[in-house]
């Protein structure tokens, strides 16, 4: 009789790149660890840097490679908590926000989203002004360079530092950040969209359809409403007709009554 193989679950360690020396993110329990590949996992950058004021960003890895019993990840997204931007809108200046999509020297395709705030309110010419410029400052910069460079130059401030002294030439800025970044598939995203748009189109023709197939019950329900309307006229005459013979018996009794009084 064959041996049946009793899988065991082991512990391994998820690794994070090398622009974090390589730091323990965390462990998975797992029978397989190719099962980890492909798996995401979240970290605040205070604790990857030991720098406090890095608290108010997650960074999401995804698992890439298992090799030697240990799981090594890439930098997938770079994202400001909510908190912290609530916190740095006040009353009488300027949230200047924007998406967009670009690409970097290593072809790889990424959703930026940066925010800027200003000092003291502006115009809306100099908000657009700033958009504009921020946009393609930013592509620019991250076309130039790869995106392990990128994710370090973000990571250290560099980016953020560079495009505030660049846009404070236009109207001074009090935070110039980056709100989110991700990697994105291209390929799935219009695919995405043309689903999107071939659902909508097929739900338009069903409604059409249903709109046609209603018509003739509306037309019947229309012609019924007319046959029924002379029989509902006939009822409310002979209703009528009812209610004036009782009032004029019921005045001819009063009538009588008068009379016999009167005798």
């Amino acid at each position: 009789m064959a041996k049946v193989k009793i899988m065991k679950k082991q512990w391994l360690p998820i690794l994070a790149p090398k622009i974090f020396q390589n730091a323990v993110l965390g462990e998975t329990f797992v029978y397989e660890p190719e099962q980890m590949v492909g798996k995401g996992i979240i970290k605040n950058l205070m604790h990857l840097t030991n720098d406090a004021k890095r608290q108010n960003i997650n960074v999401k890895f995804r698992i890439v490679n298992v090799q030697n019993g240990k799981a090594f990840t890439d930098v997938l997204g770079y994202y400001m908590i909510q908190s912290s931007v609530r916190r740095l809108v006040r009353r009488n200046i300027e949230k200047i926000s924007m998406s967009f999509s670009c690409k970097t020297s290593d072809n790889k395709d990424l959703q930026i989203k940066p925010l800027l705030i200003t000092r003291a309110a502006t115009t809306g010419s100099v908000a657009s002004k700033i958009r504009k410029n921020t946009q393609d400052f930013l592509i620019k910069y991250i076309r130039a360079i790869s995106y392990d460079n990128f994710i370090n130059d973000l990571v250290n401030h560099k980016l953020q530092s560079s495009l505030k002294r660049d846009m404070s030439k236009i109207y001074p800025l009090r935070v110039c950040e980056i709100r989110s970044m991700e990697i994105i598939d291209l390929e799935k995203k219009e695919q995405a969209k043309s689903k999107v748009k071939a659902d909508e189109h097929i739900k338009t023709a069903e409604k059409g359809k249903e709109g046609k197939k209603e018509e003739p019950k509306k037309a019947e329900e229309s012609k019924a409403t007319e046959k029924e309307k002379p029989a509902e006229a006939k009822e409310a005459k002979e209703t009528v007709k009812k209610e004036e013979k009782t009032s004029e018996s019921k005045d001819a009794s009063v009538k009588e009554e008068k009379t016999e009084q009167k005798e």
